[in-house]
C-alpha cells in the first residue's frame, strides 16, 4: 500500500470522530474524563462467545486503557481529545478502549500525513513523453 492510501484510510476512519466531536465542549487538559464503562462491559459479557471474554475481562481491558490514558493524556493534542471524548460519550456505551483507539488513530493519521512527501505536492500529474493533441 502506498502512504497516500494508508493516510486516506486513516483519515476516513477519523472523520466520524470529527463530526461527532465538533458538538461537544472541549476536553479537560489535565486528565481523561471519568467514563461509565459498566454498561459496555455488561453488554460484552452477555454477548461473550469466546472463553475469557466476560465482563471481568472487559473491565480489565477498560482499566488498562484508562491507565494508559492517564499516563499519556498530556501528550495528546487538545483538538483530538475534544473530538475523541465526544465520540466516546456519544451514541452508545462509554469506553476507555474506544477513547484510546480514537486518540491513537488521530495521532497516527497526522503522523502519516506529515511524513507523506507528496502531501505538499499540489501539481497535477502529467504524462511524460506523450503528446496529447
Amino acid at each position: 500500500m502506498t502512504a497516500r492510501v494508508i493516510r486516506t484510510a486513516c483519515l476516513i476512519a477519523s472523520l466520524g470522530a470529527v463530526g461527532i466531536g465538533a458538538q461537544v465542549a472541549p476536553a479537560r487538559a489535565d486528565s481523561p474524563p471519568k467514563l461509565q464503562v459498566d454498561s459496555s462491559c455488561d453488554a460484552a459479557g452477555r454477548g461473550s462467545i469466546v472463553l475469557g471474554r466476560n465482563k471481568a475481562a472487559c473491565l480489565a481491558d477498560e482499566t488498562t486503557a484508562e491507565d494508559m490514558l492517564k499516563e499519556n493524556w498530556s501528550k495528546y493534542i487538545a483538538a483530538d481529545k475534544t473530538q475523541c471524548v465526544g465520540m466516546a460519550k456519544t451514541g452508545g456505551p462509554e469506553s476507555y478502549v474506544e477513547l484510546l483507539s480514537c486518540l491513537e488513530i488521530m495521532r497516527d493519521a497526522r503522523n502519516i500525513r506529515n511524513a507523506d512527501p507528496l502531501e505538499g505536492d499540489n501539481q497535477p500529474v502529467t504524462t511524460r513523453g506523450h503528446d496529447r493533441r
